[in-house]
């Protein structure tokens, strides 16, 4: 299927038919090798139509060392006009997290979203011993989310600047004077910081700076 007849492209509605998500986050979008390689070790394409006719695609995925296999997958289908008239086209949309276990377990959950349907922005998705952490930006906000070493997946709630060091990652809302900051990869809270400080140590999120 060309991309330009799909719904749903790389985590986002098809501008052709739905148009442009506007919004940005700090981080980079997913490696294409990556999802490649890991649907090769899943035994499936990294895009195809299943047998209920809805499109599954593979947009971010991480393996760790001992064969685990984390990824994200959107799956859509249009499912016609609803009750509320011929204007109200309905596409049916998930994006789920998954886990598959080298030992062959599967467990899988939805991503935190106002609405799956406006889609999801992999920026980050590694793994850091048995825990893998995604950040990913959705319509109205940045989240990141922890599983792996935990199920449910721990979702929080971060902002668009954000960055990551070493064992910590930091974030700062428009106009705030500090710096928010979670363990790596637990996700916990830490004390905040200064703005000012976080510059002097060369730790400021993606695009702020010190006011």
């Amino acid at each position: 299927m060309d991309d330009d007849d799909r719904l749903f492209v790389h985590g986002n509605a098809n501008p052709r038919e739905f148009g442009w998500s506007i919004r940005s986050s700090a981080g980079e979008s997913p490696d294409p090798k990556r999802n490649e390689d890991a649907a090769a070790l899943l035994g499936r394409p990294v895009f195809f139509v299943d047998t209920d006719g809805y499109e599954c695609e593979i947009i971010g995925a991480a393996t760790n060392a001992w064969g685990d296999i984390a990824y994200v997958e959107s799956r859509a289908k249009d499912v016609g006009f609803n009750q509320y008239g011929a204007n109200q086209r309905h596409v049916d949309i998930s994006i789920r997290v998954h886990l598959t276990e080298k030992s062959g377990g599967h467990k899988s959950a939805d991503i935190e979203s106002y609405n799956p349907f406006f889609g999801c922005d992999v920026r980050f998705f590694d793994w850091k011993d048995h825990t893998v952490v995604l950040v990913y930006r959705e319509k109205h906000w940045t989240f990141a989310c922890r599983f792996g070493d935990i199920w449910p997946p721990r979702f929080v709630k971060i902002e668009d600047d954000w960055i990551l060091n070493d064992k910590v990652l930091e974030y700062s809302g428009y106009k705030e004077d500090v710096v928010r900051r979670l363990s790596f990869p637990q996700l916990d809270v830490l004390e905040p910081i200064v703005m000012a400080q976080a510059a002097g140590l060369g730790l400021l999120p993606a695009g702020r700076k010190a006011t």
